[in-house]
């Protein structure tokens, strides 16, 4: 179909229009999160880029380099750091489009990068000051240069293709899942008619830039994921939501109801048309190999390590977005556009409903928490915080709202060093306990005490014991509750309530 050039041009910016109507107006009304944090105090300097690889993880390691670079460059805001990852969502659009539009069509390339905003994985990469936007633009270079190489046959475009796919390893080990996707898809659609030649000078490139990574891995690297829960059909069923683009059970509906219509339509062209051609192409490949790398990893999960986690599959959502495309470019018009719009206006409802219709979500509460205990703290007073890695996000914004640092920060009571980022909790060192209660000052603990299976088996289980200690010495004078999160002031006794 052709379409006059300011038609096409307008079809063409629709998705990062909306991709920005949808962001921009909450970007600023959340602090950051955990991760985020994380990310941010992590890469402030190389030197501790380098310990969190030696001693931690090296998962999204480019991200981190990237964000060290960029942080100069702003004010620290949470606008200015998250709009990195905007600013990565919305390359990743371009290579996206030309790669639906070579493999399919423009419309199924429109089609494709409305859907690919709309999704829910997506939008949360954008939202956030983290590595999984970094992974959508790198899994979405890797999918275009492949299909670049795959039509032109030329081993420098299967270089590049092989380059990228091991530098996109780099922002994400999940990316490490795309190659073998998009080779299915290959075999799908040629049987053993390939390329062999290119395939084998994509792989050369690949481990040579994949290989320093794998390598630098901590030994004890799966300790940072300590946390994943081997799945069940409920968490299955969840995270294939998810992944498909849902954040809610409106979205679900829809999604369930896009997908039937879908396979409908494909289901008439093959009885109508007397053609095998949907099933046999490339995006029914690509479909495929995604639905056989979700079961790999759930079976991995299932007697390995548990990865089967909602956001490790963002650098899938790409790949998804070229089936999705290539499927909505064999409806009508009409319907087309009935679809994407209602899951356009669909996903910007679920977005916004948490800071318009919901109360914050917890994992955003360390702004404001740091500001209450600025309002409140007195500078001879002791912060006390259990898990103890979870005194970095409330020390980042004490520092953000106590520059000066006239207010007490978290004291450190476990008895061995811990990891920033999670993983086993340390058992308090009781004698520090008994020092710091003992102080003259007010006591306040902020503890975190999930009621899930990974809360016992990491230790961090001392929290009513730290309490029961505090109270030997001390009277509560101040409790506060928000989900799972329990803010409580000691003050030294015939002090109380003063």
């Amino acid at each position: 179909m052709n379409r006059p050039a300011p038609l096409r041009a307008f079809l063409c910016s629709l998705p990062a229009a909306y991709l920005l109507l949808v962001i921009v107006p909450v970007l600023a009304s959340y602090g950051l999160w955990f991760d985020e944090i994380f990310s941010v105090v992590m890469s402030r300097s190389l030197d501790s880029i380098v310990q969190m690889v030696r001693a931690q993880e090296n998962n999204m390691l480019l991200h981190y380099l990237l964000l060290w670079g960029w942080q100069p460059l702003g004010d620290g805001s949470e606008v200015f750091l998250r709009s990195s990852s905007v600013l990565l969502v919305l390359l990743s659009l371009w290579p996206l489009y030309a790669a639906l539009r070579r493999v399919s069509c423009g419309v199924a390339a429109q089609a494709g990068c409305l859907f690919y905003v709309s999704h829910y994985l997506v939008l949360q990469a954008a939202m956030a000051c983290r590595g999984y936007s970094l992974a959508l633009l790198c899994s979405a270079l890797v999918m275009w240069r492949w299909v670049v190489a795959w039509q032109s046959s030329r081993q420098r475009d299967w270089w590049w293709c092989g380059a990228l796919a091991g530098l996109a390893v780099w922002s994400h080990y999940f990316a490490a899942l795309v190659p073998p996707v998009l080779l299915l898809a290959m075999w799908w659609r040629d049987g053993w008619r390939q390329p062999w030649r290119g395939l084998a000078t994509a792989l050369a490139a690949f481990v040579l830039v994949a290989l320093p990574i794998v390598l630098t891995r901590p030994p004890d690297g799966a300790a940072q994921i300590g946390w994943a829960e081997v799945p069940d059909w409920r968490s299955v069923a969840g995270t294939v939501s998810m992944l498909a683009g849902s954040d809610g059970p409106n979205e679900t509906a829809l999604l369930k109801l896009l997908s039937l219509v879908l396979l409908a339509v494909a289901l008439w062209r093959w009885r109508h048309c007397g053609s095998a051609q949907p099933w046999s192409s490339l995006p029914a490949g690509v479909a495929v190999g995604l639905l056989l790398a979700v079961v790999a990893v759930l079976l991995e999960s299932l007697v390995g390590q548990p990865l089967f986690v909602y956001r490790f599959f963002t650098p899938l959502v790409p790949l998804l977005a070229l089936v999705v495309g290539a499927a909505l470019a064999l409806c009508a018009p009409l319907w087309r556009t009935l679809m994407l719009a209602s899951l356009l206006l669909l996903s910007l409802y679920e977005t916004w409903k948490p800071f318009v219709v919901e109360p914050v979500p917890l994992r955003y509460w360390w702004k404001p928490l740091a500001r209450q205990l600025c309002q409140q703290s007195q500078p001879d007073d002791v912060i006390l915080v259990y898990p103890s890695f979870l005194a970095m996000p409330l020390a980042y914004y004490l520092d953000d709202c106590d520059p000066q640092h006239a207010l007490p920060r978290p004291a450190e009571y476990a008895s061995v060093p811990y990891r920033q980022g999670g993983g086993v909790e340390p058992a308090p060192d009781w004698q520090r306990l008994q020092q710091l209660a003992a102080t003259g000052g007010r006591v306040w603990l902020v503890a975190d005490e999930k009621p899930i299976p990974a809360w016992p088996r990491l230790n961090r289980i001392h929290a009513p014991q730290i309490r029961g200690q505090l109270l030997q010495q001390r009277a509560l004078a101040h409790e506060q509750r928000y989900s799972t999160m329990t803010i409580q002031r000691f003050d030294p006794q015939g002090q109380a309530g003063r």
